[in-house]
């Protein structure tokens, strides 16, 4: 069995244009790159990874070899077979091609080393149509540490799942922004965050968070009517029955709109405070309420999570180029009119994202 020659790979994966090397001695295939890296593979392969990849390849004329000036005999064949070999173009960064080659062929799996970069990886593999490839690089990303989307990459990747059409990461960076985001001008400017994302895309985030946080309060609302009679009457209740604490630490989650507030501890310090506030103590609090916590916990953290999962974001592609979901030219930048953020895409179609 033929094996595939790599560069040499380091502990921590690295992608480095000078050393991009995947070749087969018995290949049958050349996959050349838009920066001129040529990878010789089995195509076999590439035609299980995906069909319209493979379909390319299958389509693709055999060239003739041709002759070569007579060196010697073991140069004049070498010639040939290089020559006879089916050349592919693609429209790939050389890096990004090697990367999804890894995912392909059994050779250790290397991510590309930038945010960007990974991001086009996974474009490349939905747009290719590499169902089981994504979920292979899904996967990977997962393992990262630190994660792959956190606080200082969520808007960047965000921005990017909307330019590629990549709508798990999408969806999940816009979560990842609840409660880091204030949508005012001074704290974007402040932030750096309108030199991050086109305008319209800005504009779709903070509709997101508008919806959730509209979520929330209609599905903590309800959760607040539905416990009243399911807990003992409190030394200090709320209008609507609730123990005040309780209350108040529903509503910080609400106001909020950050699912992070959701802390196990926080939730039995608020507890302690409470009973702390009387000599006695809030017996009803104290003995009744305590048996059941957790279960108490558990309703209010299904509550909040299903309320967030409920919401989804839209994203915008341009009908003549569905690869490419916009042209930096055709979004105009945000402005802010009223009492909201506006933007005024051109030429673009509004599509439902759903996760």
């Amino acid at each position: 069995m033929s094996t595939v020659a790599t560069h040499s790979l380091p502990s921590r994966p690295f992608i480095s244009h000078e050393n991009l090397l995947f070749n087969y001695p018995d290949a049958d295939v050349i996959l050349r790159s838009r920066d001129s890296h040529e990878f010789h593979v089995h195509k076999i392969y590439i035609v299980h990874a995906s069909p319209i990849l493979g379909e390319k390849i299958l389509t693709s004329p055999n060239p003739q070899p041709e002759p070569t000036p007579t060196i010697s005999a073991e140069r004049d064949v070498e010639g040939a077979v290089a020559n006879a070999l089916c050349m592919v173009q693609l429209p790939i960064e050389g890096a990004i091609l090697f990367s999804l080659l890894t995912y392909i062929f059994q050779v250790p799996q290397v991510l590309p080393s930038t945010v960007r970069q990974v991001m086009e990886l996974l474009s490349v593999a939905q747009m290719y149509k590499m169902d089981n490839v994504l979920t292979q690089i899904r996967n990977h990303i997962a393992r990262q540490e630190p994660p792959f989307i956190r606080e200082e990459t969520a808007y960047l990747i965000y921005s990017l799942s909307l330019k590629h059409g990549l709508r798990t990461e999408a969806l999940r960076a816009a979560r990842r922004t609840l409660g880091i985001l204030r949508f005012t001008i001074n704290d974007l400017a402040k932030e750096n965050r309108l030199d991050v994302m086109p305008g319209a895309f800005l504009h779709e985030l903070w509709k997101y968070h508008q919806r959730v946080r509209s979520n929330l309060t209609i599905d903590l609302g309800e959760f607040k009517k539905s416990i009243v009679p399911t807990i003992p009457k409190c030394r200090s209740p709320t209008d609507l029955g609730l123990p005040c604490w309780l209350d108040a630490y529903i509503s910080d989650i609400e106001s909020a709109c950050v699912p992070t507030l959701l802390d196990i501890n926080d939730f039995y310090n608020a507890l302690s405070m409470h009973l702390n506030e009387y000599v006695h103590g809030c017996h009803s609090c104290m003995y009744s309420l305590r048996s059941n916590i957790r279960e108490l916990w558990k309703a209010l953290t299904t509550v909040v999570y299903g309320s967030i999962v409920k919401v989804r974001i839209t994203f915008f592609v341009l009908p003549q180029e569905p690869e490419r979901l916009y042209r930096p030219s055709q979004i105009s930048p945000f402005s802010l009119r009223g009492r909201g953020l506006r933007a005024k895409p051109d030429k673009l179609v509004k599509l439902p994202l759903y996760y």
